[in-house]
């Protein structure tokens, strides 16, 4: 994955950064740290998996159907119990109230469904999310914000809307000198699903007080044809950095000259997930985006660089992973290992918001999901195998280093009603390529 902020026309500031100069050594000695700490986890993770494998889903077993209900339905009720429990773990109280009242219509007795109903009850009420968010890079870009709002829960989805207040803070190219603009945002997503179809929507506004407002958005459409194992999904969207996704809405933007002239971003493209067999996993993407010239303060910029005219850059990514666990019939833990390669390609190279010319990558991946009523938490991780790669942003210099990139999170319920809950997205390379970190905690109430 690629993403870094580079200055046209600013060569010798671009240069003194890429290289460590300033604040790049530190930024490669916190990579460093970052690795040994990924080494740590890694390990960790992997001590505990066959523990883990004694847990399956849901975290408790159902119990056991009354003595009346016959033994042949007994495994069709805790096939829809365990059913039931994922749905709320998915966060989709309606889809689980159906599976348990389909129980009790069986089993009217049944404990576990009436437990089950108490705590639909529970999750349909409004669930409130509290957030702090920091991004920083080695091209002296940072991001400080916080926010939050509520959740409401539908037959027709959820419904959220969050607020958010804080700073995008970045040095000047044209002087090195700090500009800290103040930033606010108004959210909203819709999460919706029928029977294997999953769909997902987000609208943006931003506003900038001393730079140009604008208006994002995402959307993603998935079926599930084997939900875990086999899946197809549309996505496309516009936004002010390329990390932004349905996992990462506020990922900061690459540098201040995109902010100020508002350069923005559409994308286009889909994924596919297709199972060979019991433990291999043949995952593809391909995505276009379409990169905007300067829409505001062009003549300001334009003085240093000259004009920024629109570009466009073509991502593909084809991944081979082995799963290693679980084994038998368990759901949980997920671990699998494989290989990655990546093609990444602009139209021309660009420094504003570092876009690499063919640019080619072989990797290492690997990612671990555990999964139970109480816990959520998941590792995603990549370590290049090949070398330098891609044309560079200026004739015969910068070419690209390929990215360690690590994305875990974690989700905790601290109670029936209260959830804490983290996001890290870290990159590290050297060279041209970017090396980053951000960070999302937040927690979930239901009052």
């Amino acid at each position: 994955m690629s993403a870094e902020e580079k200055r046209d026309g600013f060569d010798d500031l671009v240069s003194d950064r890429a290289s460590g100069v300033n604040g790049g050594v530190s930024m490669h000695n916190r990579g460093r740290q970052l690795w040994v700490l990924v080494l740590v986890l890694v390990w960790m993770l992997a001590a505990g998996a066959a523990e883990a494998q004694q847990s399956d889903l849901p975290e408790k077993a159902p119990p056991e159907a009354s003595p009346a209900v016959a033994p042949a339905a007994s495994a069709q009720l805790g096939a829809m119990l365990g059913g039931a429990e994922f749905m709320l773990i998915l966060d989709r109280p309606f889809a689980a109230e159906k599976l348990f009242n389909a129980v009790l219509a069986l089993d009217p007795k049944n404990a576990h469904a009436l437990d089950g109903l108490r705590r639909v009850k529970l999750a349909k009420r409004v669930n409130w999310t509290f957030l702090g968010h920091a991004f920083g890079n080695h091209y002296d870009t940072q991001l400080i914000t916080f926010g939050g709002g509520p959740s409401f829960y539908t037959e027709y989805g959820k419904i959220t809307f969050w607020v958010g207040d804080g700073f995008f803070s970045a040095a000047f190219p044209s002087n090195g000198k700090w500009t800290s603009l103040q930033k606010v945002t108004l959210n909203g997503f819709w999460d919706t699903y029928y029977k294997n179809f999953d769909f997902y929507a987000y609208l943006n506004r931003t506003f900038y007080p001393e730079a140009p407002d604008r208006t994002l958005y995402d959307f993603k459409g998935t079926w599930n044809r084997h939900r875990g194992r086999e899946y197809y999904s549309l996505f496309g969207g516009a936004h002010d950095s390329f990390l932004q996704s349905d996992l990462t809405q506020f990922f900061a933007p690459e540098s201040i000259s995109e902010v100020k002239e508002k350069i923005l971003i559409h994308n286009i493209g889909g994924e596919a997930q297709v199972p060979f067999g019991k433990h291999i996993d043949f995952n593809s993407y391909f995505s276009e985006f379409y990169y905007t010239a300067c829409q505001e303060d062009c003549a300001f910029f334009q003085k240093f660089v000259g004009p920024q005219p629109s570009n466009a850059r073509r991502i593909a990514q084809a991944k081979l992973m082995y799963r290693v666990l679980p084994h038998g019939n368990h759901q949980m833990p997920i671990l699998r290992v494989g290989v990655a390669y990546l093609n990444d390609n602009c139209d021309f190279g660009s420094g504003i918001y570092n876009c690499p010319s063919n640019f080619r990558s072989v990797s290492l991946t690997a990612d671990y999901v555990f999964v139970t009523g109480k816990y959520r938490y998941g590792v995603f991780a990549t370590y290049p195998l090949t070398g330098t790669s891609g044309d560079g942003v200026y004739p015969n210099t910068g070419r690209f280093d390929p990215t360690e990139s690590l994305y875990s999170f974690f989700n905790y319920k601290v109670t029936e009603s209260k959830e804490l809950w983290v996001k890290f997205l870290g990159a590290h390379s050297g060279g041209y390529s970017p090396r980053c970190f951000d960070v999302v905690v937040g927690t979930n109430v239901r009052f």
